[in-house]
């Protein structure tokens, strides 16, 4: 699809040292159109009012890993618009997703994970069990519409659905996880060892600008040339592949491939890429930089390379993972606000939700790390929280990446203020490099439009924002 000069992500993985997964090769487009999106999308609060009630009560979101709730117990408090859940694990072993309000006046019964025997309001002593029965009821016999019919006095509860390790939650889905995420079903169970990892670092970071703003940022390779102008030599940005499969609406890719010189750095010699990757990458510091033979690409020196620290840093033999799993960015999205990438080096996921005004948002970032060989599995970390006030460096578990993160999050109020001024209307999305986002809105439309008419309310709602 792209026009763009130099090797397509297929050329690069036909030309791979190693045999590649079938994942990689499965590869679709649908036309998202050329439709102009509306700015209000992002700035209007009665905008956001209508996500909050038709997207995110009726879509699949991850909640945690499956790991950070392994015993009876064991809770996560998954909060997103104005919507709260507590994920746990239930004394016969399940997992159940309660809805995070006293059934008395409304309070929140839990505000921080944990392990607990039972869940009991603070406000006036209401406990539920793990298995959201209600267990507890100070004088009973005041509440005679409650004691009568004990079944209706259980906790309500989401749905609940796991996949490569992660627990997913939906209130009242459109549709089941399975063919909601099918595609990213079959390709983490098929090649990408996601069983093999564990939550090394997380980091939580309050943004200053709309969720889909931040989320847009993170979703395309167009941006590298003006704010990673450092990686140019060895990203070959604007030769990414997009992917949007028209069976499984909800689940898109993007593949930026590294080792390759950008189409905005034409004439670069192969040892001339290999020694930018190399001179970039902080554990090579003060190191001498490997030749690169006669017929031999910069991508395949650089990957062998890679793998070589990889394999050490992780105590595996990395040998059988492929030049474009060990470098390039894979990027998964499952719609609508999950993204795990499916690569060795960048084994990370990312989460976005809406914030307390359109204006700000919550990001994610966790590194999902393999687990040495013949080692046990460390325990997932614990999220560090970043106020709008913090910035990325000041998370241990961001290291090097924080730098590349912070030129991100410079952009994102930028984009925010520039949204609300009077004069264009729209937003304008490239063709293909921005597809993916474009097909984003439309998912969008159709959350809002479904559930507009399933409430009787006039479709005439969505037209000031409508793609």
């Amino acid at each position: 699809m792209t026009e763009s000069s130099g090797p397509s992500v297929q050329q690069l993985l036909a030309a791979d040292s190693r045999p590649v997964p079938a994942p990689l090769l499965d590869q679709s487009w649908v036309d998202p159109g050329l439709a102009e999106v509306s700015r209000e999308r992002y700035t209007s609060a009665e905008f956001a009012a209508l996500e909050h009630r038709y997207l995110w009560r009726r879509t699949w979101q991850m909640a945690c890993l499956e790991a950070e709730i392994p015993n009876v117990g064991d809770h996560v408090v998954y909060d997103v618009a104005d919507q709260s859940l507590i994920v746990v694990r239930t004394p016969e072993g399940d997992i159940k997703a309660y809805h995070n309000s006293c059934l008395h006046r409304g309070t929140k019964l839990c505000t921080e994970d944990g392990r607990l025997g039972s869940f009991r309001c603070p406000f006036h002593g209401w406990r539920w069990d793990l298995n959201g029965n209600l267990s507890e009821l100070p004088a009973g016999w005041d509440f005679p519409q409650i004691t009568a019919d004990p079944a209706a006095s259980c906790l309500p509860q989401a749905q609940v659905a796991t996949a490569a390790g992660f627990v997913f939650v939906a209130i009242d889905p459109k549709e089941p996880f399975e063919t909601y995420a099918g595609k990213f079903i079959e390709h983490f169970a098929a090649a990408y060892d996601f069983d093999k990892r564990y939550k090394a670092t997380h980091t939580v970071k309050e943004v200053p600008a709309n969720w889909k703003v931040c989320m847009e940022a993170f979703s395309e390779a167009y941006h590298v040339i003006a704010t990673h102008p450092q990686i140019l030599d060895f990203c070959a940005d604007e030769n990414s592949q997009y992917t949007l499969w028209e069976d499984f609406p909800h689940v898109s890719r993007f593949h930026n491939a590294f080792g390759v010189a950008s189409p905005h750095r034409e004439g670069l010699s192969e040892q001339q890429v290999s020694d930018s990757y190399h001179a970039f990458r902080p554990e090579r510091a003060g190191a001498s930089q490997p030749e690169v033979p006669e017929g031999t690409s910069a991508r395949q020196v650089v990957a062998e390379s890679f793998r070589t620290h990889l394999s050490k840093v992780y105590r595996r033999d990395l040998d059988q993972y492929t030049d474009a799993e060990v470098l390039d960015a894979i990027l998964y999205h499952v719609f609508p606000g999950f993204a795990p990438w499916a690569g060795v080096a960048q084994s990370l996921v990312y989460r976005w939700r809406p914030g307390p005004t359109p204006d700000t948002c919550f990001m994610d970032v966790i590194r999902m790390q393999l687990v040495p060989d013949g080692e046990p599995t460390p325990p997932p970390c614990k999220p560090v929280v970043l106020t709008l006030e913090q910035d990325w460096s000041e998370s241990p578990g961001m290291g090097s990446l924080a730098a590349v993160f912070q030129q991100d999050m410079d952009n994102l109020p930028r984009v925010q203020a520039g949204l609300k001024t009077i004069g264009k209307k729209t937003v304008s999305f490239a063709r293909y490099q921005e597809g993916r986002l474009r097909h984003m809105h439309r998912l969008l439309d159709s959350y809002i439009a479904e559930g507009l008419a399933a409430d009787g309310r006039p479709a005439s709602v969505l037209d000031p924002y409508r793609v």
